[in-house]
């Protein structure tokens, strides 16, 4: 039988027609689901507003909300940041009260627990019960916007929900509350970092840990202009004898808890800061420049907002799940922050009773019943599973809650497992952010202050997270201050977990850092925070958590250069890859290279010589920027490893600016018992250490970069990936993530990219938003590394992206009056009849 070629082309035409047509239609019946949720030009309702209310939207869907009262607006700014983040909202809010699981399944029942343990929801419940009428008006009035999206959007809710099949509960007041406590306990870094110097003290002794405490660098100082201090290094007390107990497995349970939580909520970083620097020039005008400094993801953190109403009109940066705006600027004052990076937290060793597990003894040895309460993780696709969470007189117990039994992977390495459950000793902590405080009403006053001095006194109920805040008014007036607290420690060693027993050794209450001091200036000039120390003095403790002074050394330098800083002057520096810390670390180490350069391989000897010629410029095309890194990680290992163990030293470096800091401190000293490897039988020097960690280098760019020095560029070795929650999922990672993309910087430059000691060398801390303000500007200009949505099939869901990467701006009027690029996206009408 003759095959009719014509007739089986016609069919498989047809079917390719179909099947084309098929895909078509599906490819669009999917993306008509995915972006359901999506806002849609002048739709109107009636709502709990008291007059109308109106949401525009610029090309970047960014809103200015406009209403006649605060709470009006409040609605609005709810409403419009549920209709573009509501799922990442309502992540932080199972975060924070322990539910992911039932959402996210097994993988985070431990996180659950743990965070039951942590106790933020209970926190933020107590939080309300003392919070003026005010305050509860406005975030009532915020709660009841969300819950308005999502009650009318149930069935058109973002693809996140509809891919894990659950439908969000309504908003509540203190949701608003939970969501400021996860932010507070992601930049307490002491979480992390006390456990830490516990454990190389109880492995290696108080006094081999003192070694590996960074001396507190000196001036400038945040808040102070005195240019001495009166300790350069904190010193750690060792327990006297009748408090020695073995806490080890204690604090290897919370370590293992505290890395699980950070591994299932995508935390690679630590280095969380901030720039910023207020200007005043020459001719009264003022201008501020912030940028915050926190883990790569997508969506961003950060959400811009215009709230105009009767009382405020207000451009900034503000926090999906929280009201107002947090950074930004009003018709009369500017103001941003930085980390203040204390110490906020201890952790308290409890002995629990060897006859009687129900009981612990208390400082005078008397046994004290424990208080069981019985909790339940709800999972899904398992059964509930049951946890008891166990309370002494100093808190809940967090270290009962731990995959130690289980060992999974945390940042790429396997935790120990634990023989048995801990019965000797227990962990409770103490945090700043339990005690009651009002950061909503402090964001109130400020977004209405009307100059620094009401803005200095806006932050005096604000506790956590600790900030140091920079302002200026129209009156040319330029003031940093403290906002938050500090413990009052007794006989507390901040470093280390204290016994219960001990004398004194509770916290008598919390200091305020507005009683540090301030700093002002009424004259042309600057002030500026990177990180940096607040003050010269180390009474009261504050930190051991400052990070190296090379940023805030690179604002001196640059801003000697703008003497006339303009807006364009501040986005170049926001934008500014040069490190102080590398050309000063460069310059101790080539005449050792020098030395030796005559037996350098080839590849070698080019890379010595870009070192030479090297301007400490980390930009993406620059080879020596590669040399240097990688050599830095070699060096920084070689130096500290050794005493420590892979073990504690990953630990310690969890915190890179411990390594970076210390490293600093000790190159001066070029023989310092650190740079001595105790595994040979010589005696090691700065010297050695240097030469060993460059053939490293050496033979870890041939490997990874080739051996054509011309290819040993940074950006192939430094690069940034946003990733989504649920991006892990082979499947959804092309839609949800964003990158690779080649990147500049490192954490001592002013355009912050840090790099994992553990894991290098792509970014884990970013910019996570840029924003530049000047008082005499009709203008704010301000981008994220993202877009205003949360929907990543959405326009905006990156289309900042590239502006963010190559130093651009989002340009947005000030103006009460929307402009002409805003158009009505929303009209809310009230619901009920005005009197």
């Amino acid at each position: 039988m003759a095959l009719d070629l014509r007739s089986v082309a016609g069919r498989g035409l047809a079917i390719g027609v179909i099947l084309s047509v098929t895909l078509v239609a599906f490819v669009y019946f999917a993306i008509s689901i995915a972006t359901r949720s999506h806002p849609v030009k002048r739709e109107s309702a009636t709502a709990e507003v008291s007059a109308i209310t109106k949401i525009y939207r610029n090309a970047f869907g960014i809103p200015h909300i406009v209403g006649s009262t605060t709470s009006d607006v409040l609605f609005a700014q709810g409403y419009a940041h549920a209709q573009d983040r509501l799922w990442q909202m309502d992540v932080w809010r199972r975060v924070g009260n322990g539910t992911l699981a039932e959402v996210l399944g097994p993988t985070t029942g431990s996180v659950d627990a743990f965070m039951r343990a942590v106790g933020i929801e209970n926190i933020a419940q107590q939080q309300w019960k003392n919070l003026p009428d005010e305050t509860k008006a406005h975030l009532t009035a915020y709660s009841h916007g969300v819950t308005a999206y999502i009650r009318e959007n149930l069935q058109l809710l973002s693809m996140e929900f509809d891919a894990l099949q659950y439908v969000p509960a309504d908003w509540k007041p203190t949701d608003c509350l939970i969501v400021g406590r996860v932010i507070a306990f992601e930049l307490s870094i002491a979480f992390w970092n006390d456990l830490a110097y516990a454990e190389i003290a109880e492995q290696r002794g108080v006094k081999a840990m003192q070694e590996y405490i960074p001396r507190i660098q000196g001036p400038p100082f945040v808040l102070s202009e005195h240019a001495t201090r009166t300790s350069g290094k904190w010193t750690s007390t060792p327990p006297t004898d009748s408090s020695k107990t073995d806490v080890s497995t204690a604090i290897d349970a919370t370590r293992a808890s505290l890395l699980s939580v950070r591994n299932a909520l995508g935390i690679r970083g630590s280095a969380y800061g901030s720039n910023c620097w207020t200007v005043r020039t020459q001719k009264g005008d003022v201008l501020l420049a912030n940028d915050p400094h926190l883990g790569v993801s997508l969506p961003s953190k950060w959400y811009q907002v215009h709230l105009t109403s009767d009382e405020m009109n207000v451009v900034g940066l503000s926090i999906p799940g929280i009201p107002f705006v947090l950074t930004g600027r009003n018709n009369d004052v500017v103001w941003g922050f930085t980390n203040a990076m204390v110490d906020d937290v201890d952790y308290i060793v409890e002995r629990m009773d060897q006859t009687n597990n129900n009981y612990y003894l208390d400082a005078t040895g008397k046994r004290q019943k424990i208080r069981f309460d019985l909790d339940t993780i709800r999972i899904k696709g398992d059964p509930d599973s049951l946890i008891y969470l166990r309370y002494t007189n100093n808190g809940c117990v967090i270290s009962d809650f731990h995959l130690l039994r289980e060992p999974k992977l945390a940042f790429d390495r396997k935790s120990t497992a634990a023989p048995d459950r801990l019965t000797k000793t227990a962990l409770t902590f103490r945090w700043t952010a339990t005690y009651p405080s009002n950061e909503i009403g402090a964001l109130y006053r400020a977004n209405t202050s009307k100059n620094v001095d009401e803005l200095s006194t806006a932050f005096e109920t604000w506790n956590a997270p600790a900030l140091n805040i920079h302002a200026a008014d129209k009156q040319g007036t330029l003031r940093s201050i403290g906002a938050g607290v500090i413990p009052n420690r007794q006989n507390v060693d901040p470093l280390l977990a204290s016994g219960s027993w001990q004398q004194n050794s509770t916290w008598n209450g919390l200091i305020r850092l507005s009683t540090l001091g301030s700093k002002t200036k009424t004259s042309p000039g600057f002030l500026a925070s990177a990180n940096n120390a607040m003050v010269s003095s180390n009474t009261p403790f504050i930190s051991t958590l400052y990070q190296p002074a090379s940023r805030i050394l690179r604002i001196e330098e640059l801003i000697g250069v703008y003497t006339r800083m303009s807006v364009r002057d501040a986005q170049v520096m926001q934008q500014d890859a040069q490190s102080p810390y590398a050309r000063s670390l460069v310059k101790r180490i080539l005449p050792y290279l020098k030395k030796q350069k005559n037996r350098m391989t080839s590849n070698g000897k080019s890379a010595y010589s870009e070192l030479v010629t090297w301007d400490a410029s980390m930009n993406s095309k620059s080879t020596a920027a590669a040399v240097y890194t990688v050599f830095l990680n070699r060096l920084m290992y070689n130096t500290f490893e050794d005493e420590l163990g892979t073990q504690l030293y990953l630990d310690w470096v969890l915190y890179s600016p411990n390594a970076f800091s210390l490293l600093d401190e000790i190159a001066n000293q070029p023989e310092h018992e650190l740079f001595n490897d105790y595994r040979t039988k010589g005696v090691e020097t700065l010297e050695l250490m240097v030469l060993r960690s460059f053939a490293e280098t050496i033979n870890i760019l041939n490997k990874r970069l080739g051996t054509d020095t011309k290819q040993w560029t940074y950006g192939r070795l430094h690069t940034v990936t946003f990733p989504h929650l649920v991006g892990q999922d082979p499947l959804m990672e092309s839609i949800m993530n964003a990158g690779p993309y080649e990147m500049v910087g490192d954490l001592t430059t002013l355009n912050n990219s840090e790099w994992s000691l553990q894991n290098p060398y792509a970014s884990v801390v970013v910019s996570s938003a840029r924003l530049i303000s000047s008082l005499s500007d009709s203008v704010q200009y301000s981008v994220l590394p993202g877009g205003s949505s949360g929907q990543p099939l959405a326009a905006h869901y990156t289309d900042q992206m590239q502006l963010w990467l190559k130093g651009g701006y989002v340009r947005l009027p000030v103006s009460e009056t929307p402009e002409t690029e805003f158009t009505l996206f929303h009209v809310f009408t009230p619901s009920t009849p005005q009197q």
